[in-house]
């Protein structure tokens, strides 16, 4: 398989020259959101598409467009994209907390990946159907706006590859600043947020908003972890 987009070629660079999410992070002074959105293919492009390509020096050209050769003297060839082994549906656990609640700061420290959850290629497809791996992320949620349906604590899986509101359901989306985790409807012409706790007031994102409001995945099952102490 080809690297078709910005998304497979950031990913590719970062790991051919060794360099965590982190690291080009703070290598190319790009915000963390902005590297998370092209490396997770949540955004077409960047007005940073210059200082992430000298970070993993590569050319300019090649990263945004995939014209070229990758690096100056190499050969005009498009690289293979690594693959998941078919013997295996792994999951990455990202080093991120949603909000359920009134909304978690984003840092410009990058979004790590901190552990992968693995399962067998049957139990891959029971949990998550036709989704590919590589589309299914774990994300913490905190707070207790969703509680009932997702409680503090509770890990979910989300499906990255839905970056626009694609029916009514749960959805991981930025607004502002903030990173929330929310039950989103149509209202007629507006998007209502709303929250699972009734201790929590909807609200609405309007026209004016859209500039600032960003979705990012969409929740498709939840893990909650218990635990019982005896003695």
């Amino acid at each position: 398989m080809k690297i078709e987009n910005l998304a497979d070629r950031l990913n590719y660079a970062m790991s051919q020259c060794g360099m965590t999410q982190g690291a080009l992070a703070k290598a190319s002074g790009v915000a963390q959101p902005t590297i998370w959105r092209l490396a997770n293919g949540n955004a077409r492009g960047s007005t940073k598409i210059v200082e992430i390509a000298n970070a993993l020096n590569v050319r300019v050209e090649w990263l945004s467009t995939g014209e070229g050769a990758m690096r100056n003297g190499d050969q005009d060839v498009e690289p293979v994209a690594q693959k998941q082994s078919a013997n295996s549906y792994r999951v990455d656990v990202l080093d991120v907390q949603a909000s359920a609640g009134p909304g978690t700061m984003l840092s410009n420290d990058f979004i790590e990946t901190i552990r992968a959850i693995e399962y067998t290629p049957e139990k891959g497809r029971a949990l998550f159907g036709s989704i590919p791996a590589s589309s299914v992320k774990v994300i913490t949620v905190r707070g207790d706006s969703m509680e009932g349906t997702i409680d503090p604590g509770d890990e979910i899986f989300v499906n990255v590859s839905i970056r626009g509101f694609d029916g009514d359901g749960i959805y991981v989306f930025v607004f502002g600043n903030t990173l929330h985790v929310k039950r989103l409807q149509m209202h007629k012409d507006k998007l209502l947020v709303l929250s699972d706790n009734d201790r929590y007031k909807e609200w609405y994102i309007e026209d004016g908003d859209m500039e600032r409001f960003h979705i990012m995945a969409k929740v498709l099952i939840k893990q909650t972890i218990a635990y019982k102490r005896f003695g």
